[in-house]
C-alpha cells in the first residue's frame, strides 16, 4: 500500500526495466533523477530540477525531429520575427517567441513537417557605435551577443530549428542579398538619384534620424545638424505598387484583419503614374530624371510645363542661377533648367509656383492647362504654350497615337507605353515613393556596384559575390563611410573597360536584409542558390508568421515587395510571402513620473504607503501609467530574474495567458497566482491518479451507475475542451483562451470520483490528453506529468506510452461527439442543430441547410423571411456556421410587427456603431503604425 508521500519506487523500477533505450524512449525516474521518489507538492525547486533535467531531452527531440524530411507529411512553417541582436532577450521577445513555439509544438503533434527557424537581424548602428565608443569590432561584438541571446533562448526551451539558422552579416547570407539586388538592377528596378541627407558638418559625416537631438544637434559633436544632398541608392518599390495593393484581395481578411487596411492605408490607391522628365541644363542634361506624379495618366501628352515648390532642389542658386520674372510674379522660370518631356521629346520650362496646388505628398506638380483652369492661368500668365487633349465627346485628342480612346482606354494604354519605354507609368498613388537603401556606414551589406569614370555604375559580377566587407580595426566617429577610407578595398579594375575603378561605399538599409530571411531559411547552406527551387516551392509561403504590429507596415511592405518580385523571377510559388499573420501586442511595464517635471523614478524612489503613490524624497505626486517597458521609464523586467523565480514553464504560461496574443499585456507577478495554481493541481490530479491506480478496488465493489455517469461527464468534457483548445490553434490562434481552456477541463477531472479513478479508462484518457495538450505551453511540466503517469498507466487507451508526451499524437474530437451547426444573421446567433462529428466533418451548404430547415426554430426565426445571401463556414472537428442575410417579414418567433421592427432598428444602431467604434480603432491603429514606421524609415 502507498504512503500519502510517495509512489512505491516498485512501480517505477518495474516499468524501467522493460524500456532499454535511452533518450526518447521512456526515461523512468521521479521528480529527483537522484532520490528516485516523486513528490506529492509542487514547488519551484522541484519545477527548476524538472525543467533542467528535461530541456536538453527536449531539444534533442526537436533536433531530431526537424531533420527528418517527409515528402508526405503535410508542412507548416511558422515564422517570428528575428531579432536584433542585442545581447539580452527582453519580455517582448519571450512573448513573441514563446507564442511561436507554442503553434510549433502543436502541429508537431499533429504529425506536420514543422519548420521553425531562428536567425539575426544583425547589421546595424549599434555595433557601429560599440566600436567607436569601446573600440570593440563589430562582428565581435555581434556574435558575442548572438551566442549570449541563443543560450537565452535555448533556456526558455524555444524549440527552433538551429540548423537553418542565418544571419545578415555573414558573407554566406548577404552574398544573396547582393544577388537579389543585381537582379533587381537588371530589371530596372535599382537605380541611383541625389537625396537629402543629415550631415554633420563638424564630423563629416552623415547622421541617422537618431544621432539627433531635439535640438536638431549631432548627439557626439554637439553640431548643429546641415541638409546636404548625396548620391543614393533607390529601389523602384512602386512599379510594384499596384500589384501590392491588389494582392490585398488575396489574403484572408479573417486572419489579416487590420492589417490589410494598414497596408492599403500605406500604399493607397494607385490610380496615377510617376514620368521621369530629364532635365537640361543650359542644354547639358542633367544625371538625374525629375519623377513627377501625373494624377491623370491620359492626360500625359498634354503636360505644357513643371511646377516646382519654393523650397525645391530645383530652385537653388547651385542648381539654377537665373530666372524671369521673380521680382513681378509669385511664379517663376527657371531659365536655366528645362525638362525633356519622356514621351514626346518636348522640351518643357520649368517654373517656381506658389499658386500651383502641390498635392500634399509632392513637391512637383505637372501642368496640364487643357484639364485645369489653374494650370491654364499660370501657363497664359507666363507665356506657356499649350494643347487641347479632350475632344468634346471626352475621347483624346493631340496624344499621337492614343488620339480617339477613351480617357479610361488611355490610362492603361499610356501607362503601358511609359513602362515600356523604362520611364515610369507604374500606377502608384501621389503617396507612395521609392525606398532609399544608401546608408553611409560600414556595417551593412555592401552594395555590389562599380563605379568607372569612363563605364559609369556597373554591376559587380555575379561570379564574384559576395563583395565582403573589408577587415576594419580602428574606427572613428569623423569623416566619410568607414568603407570610403579603405583604399585597398575600394581601388578595384572595371569589370568592363578593366580601367581604374571605385567600388560603391554605401551600405544597404538592414530592412533590405530582413525582406527575404524567411526564404534563406528554407535553405540556409546551400551555397550554389539563394534557395533551391524545389525547397521554396515544397514549404512557402510561410504558414504563420508572428511579430509585432509595429512591423505591419514597413517591414511587411518590403517583404511582400520581395516576394512579389522573387515570383516574378520563379523562384517563389506565390506571390504573397505569408498565409496567415498573428501581431501580437506590447509587454507593458507600470512607470511612475513626477507629475510637475516629467521625470521617471525607479519602484524604490516610490512611496506607496499612502492611498496614491508619490515621490519618496519630496512627496510630488506620481502619474501612474502602463507603457512599453524600456531602460529610461525604469519599468522593464529582465526576464533571466523572472526565470529565476517561477521557472521557464510557469513564465511561458503566464505570458501567453490571460490576455490575447493581440492585446498589449500589462506585466505583473500577480498574473502567476492562478497559473502557480492550477500546475499545483495539474500535479495533484496526476498524483492522486498514480496513487488511485495502486490501489484499485475491488470490481464487485465498484458503483457502475456512478462511474457510468461521471464517464459520460468525462467523455463530454473531453471533447468539448479537445475541440476548443485546437479550434484556437488552428483558427484564432488565441492560446490565452487555450489555456482558459486547459484550465477548465482540469477542474472537469478533478469532479471525478477519486475511488472510481483506477477503475475508468476514460478517465485516464482524458487526464492523457490533458497533458498532451498541454505540452506545446510548458513541455518539460507536461513531460514530467507523462513521465510519472505512464508508470502506472493501464495501457488500454491509444496513447503510446513508451514515448515521450511531444512524440504522441494530437487527441482528436469523438466520431459520435456532437458538434453544433451554428446558424446566424447578420446581427445575432438564431440557432444551433447537433450533428455528429463524423457527418458535420463532410458537410456541404445544401445539406446544412437541409438540415435546419428541418429544426423548429427555423419555423419560428427563418422560415417567413427571405435568405438573400448565405455564407458556410465548415470547422471540421469543432463546427459549422451558417450566416444568413434575411430579408422580408418579422421573425415569426416575436409577438408584432412593431416589435420585431423595434429590434431591427435598435440592432441596426447598434451595428452601426460597433462598425464606427472598430473604423475609430483601425485608424488609431494606423496613425500608431505609420508613425512608428516613419520613426523606423528616418533611423534606418
Amino acid at each position: 500500500m502507498m504512503s500519502n508521500k510517495q509512489v512505491t519506487w516498485s512501480a517505477l523500477c518495474y516499468l524501467k526495466r522493460s524500456c532499454n533505450k535511452l533518450s526518447w524512449r521512456l526515461i523512468l525516474r521521479s521528480v529527483y533523477s537522484k532520490t528516485g521518489i516523486w513528490e506529492d507538492g509542487l514547488n519551484t525547486k522541484v519545477k527548476k530540477e524538472i525543467e533542467e533535467y528535461w530541456r536538453p531531452k527536449i531539444t534533442c527531440c526537436t533536433s531530431t525531429t526537424s531533420a527528418t524530411e517527409t515528402g508526405d507529411r503535410e508542412k507548416f512553417y511558422v515564422l517570428s520575427m528575428f531579432p536584433y541582436p542585442s545581447g539580452q532577450l527582453h519580455m517582448g521577445h519571450v512573448r513573441v517567441y514563446t507564442i511561436s513555439d507554442a503553434m510549433a509544438r502543436y502541429h508537431r503533434l499533429r504529425g506536420k513537417q514543422v519548420i521553425h527557424p531562428m536567425g539575426w537581424d544583425a547589421f546595424g548602428l549599434p555595433a557601429e557605435n560599440a566600436a567607436i565608443d569601446r573600440g570593440e569590432l563589430p562582428d565581435k561584438w555581434t556574435y558575442r551577443n548572438i551566442a549570449s541571446m541563443r543560450q537565452h533562448m535555448d533556456e526558455m526551451c524555444f524549440s527552433f530549428d538551429w540548423d537553418r539558422e542565418v544571419i545578415t552579416c555573414d558573407p554566406s547570407y548577404y552574398k544573396w542579398t547582393q544577388y537579389i539586388f543585381l537582379k533587381m538592377h537588371e530589371a530596372g528596378l535599382a537605380y541611383q538619384k541625389e537625396a537629402q541627407v543629415n550631415w554633420d558638418p563638424l564630423d563629416q559625416t552623415v547622421l541617422a534620424e537618431e544621432q539627433i537631438d531635439e535640438d536638431g544637434r549631432s548627439w557626439r559633436s554637439g553640431a548643429k545638424v546641415e541638409k546636404r544632398y548625396l548620391r543614393q541608392w533607390y529601389i523602384r518599390t512602386t512599379a510594384y505598387a499596384k500589384s501590392l495593393y491588389e494582392g490585398l484581395d488575396t489574403v484572408n481578411p479573417e486572419l489579416w484583419k487590420d492589417i490589410i487596411l494598414l497596408q492599403r492605408n500605406w500604399i493607397m490607391e494607385c490610380t496615377g503614374i510617376r514620368l521621369d522628365f530629364r532635365i537640361l541644363r543650359n542644354g547639358s542634361y542633367c544625371a538625374d530624371p525629375l519623377s513627377v506624379f501625373l494624377a491623370h495618366p491620359e492626360m500625359a501628352f498634354g503636360v505644357s510645363h513643371i511646377a516646382v515648390t519654393q523650397d525645391h532642389q530645383l530652385n537653388s542658386p547651385d542648381v539654377c542661377s537665373k530666372v524671369s520674372n521673380k521680382e513681378q510674379s509669385s511664379d517663376f522660370l527657371l531659365d536655366d533648367l528645362q525638362a525633356e518631356h519622356p514621351l514626346t521629346k518636348e522640351i518643357l520650362p520649368i517654373i517656381v509656383s506658389k499658386t500651383t496646388e502641390f498635392d500634399e505628398f509632392n513637391n512637383t506638380h505637372p501642368g496640364v492647362p487643357s484639364i485645369s483652369e489653374l494650370d491654364r492661368k499660370v501657363a497664359d500668365m507666363l507665356g506657356i504654350k499649350w494643347i487641347n487633349i479632350l475632344s468634346e465627346d471626352g475621347n483624346l485628342i493631340n496624344s499621337h497615337q492614343f488620339t480617339g480612346l477613351s480617357r479610361k482606354e488611355g490610362v492603361e494604354a499610356i501607362a503601358k507605353y511609359a513602362r515600356d519605354l523604362r520611364v515610369g507609368g507604374h500606377m502608384v498613388s501621389s503617396k507612395l515613393n521609392d525606398w532609399l537603401i544608401s546608408r553611409q556606414r560600414y556595417w551593412g551589406t555592401p552594395i555590389p556596384i562599380i563605379h568607372c569614370q569612363a563605364c559609369g555604375a556597373l554591376p559587380v559580377p555575379y561570379e564574384d559575390l559576395p563583395v565582403k566587407l573589408p577587415r576594419i580595426e580602428t574606427f572613428s566617429a569623423r569623416g566619410a563611410s568607414p568603407l570610403a577610407q579603405q583604399s585597398d578595398w575600394v581601388n578595384v579594375a572595371c569589370p568592363k573597360c578593366k580601367g581604374p575603378a571605385r567600388r560603391e561605399t554605401d551600405t544597404m538599409d538592414t530592412f533590405v536584409d530582413s525582406s527575404w530571411y524567411f526564404l534563406r531559411y528554407l535553405d540556409s547552406k546551400n551555397a550554389k542558390e539563394l534557395c533551391s527551387p524545389g525547397k521554396a516551392h515544397k514549404y512557402m509561403p510561410v504558414d504563420l508568421y508572428v511579430g509585432g504590429k509595429e512591423h505591419a507596415v514597413l517591414h511587411l511592405y518590403y517583404a511582400r515587395f520581395f516576394n512579389y518580385f522573387l515570383r516574378d523571377l520563379g523562384i517563389v510559388p506565390s506571390f504573397e510571402p505569408f498565409v496567415n499573420l498573428l501581431t501580437q501586442g506590447m509587454v507593458l511595464g507600470q512607470s511612475y513620473r513626477v507629475k510637475d517635471t516629467g521625470q521617471y523614478l525607479t519602484r524604490d524612489q516610490v512611496d506607496f504607503s499612502g492611498k496614491e503613490p508619490v515621490e519618496k524624497e519630496k512627496g510630488s505626486p506620481l502619474i501612474v501609467e502602463w507603457e512599453k517597458m524600456s531602460k529610461s521609464k525604469y519599468n522593464g523586467v529582465d526576464p533571466q530574474a523572472v526565470l529565476e523565480e517561477y521557472g521557464v514553464d510557469s513564465t511561458r504560461l503566464c505570458i501567453l495567458g490571460l490576455v490575447s496574443p493581440q492585446a498589449d499585456r500589462k506585466w505583473s507577478s500577480e498574473s502567476f497566482v492562478g497559473i502557480l495554481k492550477w500546475q499545483g493541481r495539474v500535479w495533484h490530479l496526476v498524483t492522486t491518479f498514480m496513487k488511485q491506480s495502486q490501489i484499485r478496488t475491488e470490481e464487485h465493489l465498484v458503483d457502475t451507475d456512478l462511474l457510468h455517469k461521471a464517464e459520460k461527464e468525462i467523455y463530454d468534457a473531453r471533447n468539448f475542451f479537445l475541440k476548443e483548445v485546437t479550434f484556437h490553434f488552428d483558427v484564432t490562434f488565441l492560446v490565452s483562451t487555450a489555456i482558459s481552456r486547459l484550465q477548465g477541463f482540469k477542474n472537469c477531472l478533478s469532479k471525478f470520483p477519486e475511488s472510481l479513478i483506477g477503475h475508468s479508462v476514460q478517465f485516464e484518457r482524458a487526464l492523457a490528453d490533458l497533458l498532451i495538450i498541454t505540452a506545446p505551453f510548458a513541455p518539460s511540466f507536461a513531460s514530467e506529468l507523462w513521465t510519472g503517469m505512464a508508470s502506472v498507466a493501464s495501457r488500454k487507451t491509444e496513447h503510446d506510452w513508451d514515448k515521450n508526451v511531444l512524440q504522441q499524437t494530437w487527441p482528436t474530437v469523438d466520431m459520435s461527439y456532437e458538434l453544433p451547426i451554428c446558424v446566424r444573421d447578420e446581427a445575432r446567433d438564431l440557432f444551433e442543430v447537433p450533428l455528429p462529428r463524423y457527418k458535420l466533418d463532410k458537410l456541404t451548404q445544401n445539406e446544412a441547410l437541409d438540415i435546419i430547415r428541418g429544426h423548429e426554430q427555423y419555423q419560428k426565426c427563418i422560415s417567413s423571411k427571405t435568405i438573400d445571401r448565405i455564407k458556410f463556414i465548415l470547422y471540421p472537428g469543432h463546427s459549422a456556421v451558417l450566416q444568413l442575410n434575411l430579408v422580408g417579414s418579422n421573425l415569426g418567433s416575436l409577438d408584432s410587427e412593431e416589435k420585431e421592427k423595434l429590434l431591427k432598428e435598435t440592432m441596426l444602431i447598434k451595428e452601426q456603431k460597433k462598425k464606427e467604434k472598430e473604423e475609430k480603432k483601425k485608424m488609431k491603429e494606423i496613425r500608431r503604425a505609420e508613425n512608428i514606421a516613419k520613426r523606423q524609415k528616418k533611423s534606418n
